[in-house]
């Protein structure tokens, strides 16, 4: 029996040894568009990425998306803390 993996373009031998495990932000540019493409032209796209969202994947390239959680923008921390947090540590 054979799943939508056994489709993927990714699982072709010339595209096996990319980086698909890894975050796009510690891949260089050139293997992350690469894999990008793949995925474009990938025929079980769509099913690739309702098993990374049904499987709660947070890493890692799937249907095209790079899983990894988004880091965390240290001013938006900033605005989310009450003011007077900040001014405890002013005193």
């Amino acid at each position: 029996m054979s799943t939508w993996m056994d489709y993927a373009a990714c699982t072709t031998r010339e595209k096996r040894g990319l980086p698909w495990t890894t975050d796009a932000s510690q891949t260089p540019t050139v293997l992350v568009d690469l894999m990008q493409e793949t995925c474009d032209a990938c025929p079980v796209r769509l099913a690739c990425e309702a098993y990374a969202t049904r499987n709660r994947v947070t890493g890692g390239w799937w249907g095209g998306v790079d899983r990894a959680p988004d880091p965390e923008d240290l001013l938006d921390l900033l605005d989310a803390l009450p003011a007077a947090a900040l001014l405890d540590g002013a005193a």
